[in-house]
């Protein structure tokens, strides 16, 4: 479920929430989305994408996450996302949300 462990930055976080992947124009939702969250990116259990394709993500979390990656990694059961562009103010929102996974 996690995708490869190649050169893993950052310890991963379980999450299951409500999710926007906005790639080449379209728009992905994805009301109950289970994957995995780090500072460096996500896997979310998702249709496939062509890898490095532009992603901008959406985590609907009240206050919503949101940050552009890139697919890195693409199987039958998810996508991988790394993390290209994260405001500092939506850092701060990224550090949160992991911390409140991990408590669940």
């Amino acid at each position: 479920m996690e995708g490869p462990n190649l050169l893993r930055g950052s310890p991963r976080t379980v999450f299951c929430c409500p999710l926007e992947l906005l790639v080449g124009g379209r728009t992905i939702r994805l009301e109950q989305a289970t994957g995995n969250l780090s500072a460096g990116g996500l896997f979310v259990e998702a249709q496939e994408l062509p890898l490095n394709s532009a992603v901008h993500i959406k985590i609907a979390a009240p206050p919503p996450f949101e940050a552009d990656g890139i697919v890195r990694f693409c199987d039958a059961d998810g996508v991988g996302i790394e993390f290209t562009s994260v405001a500092a103010a939506q850092r701060q929102r990224l550090d949160q949300l992991i911390a409140e996974f991990a408590r669940k």
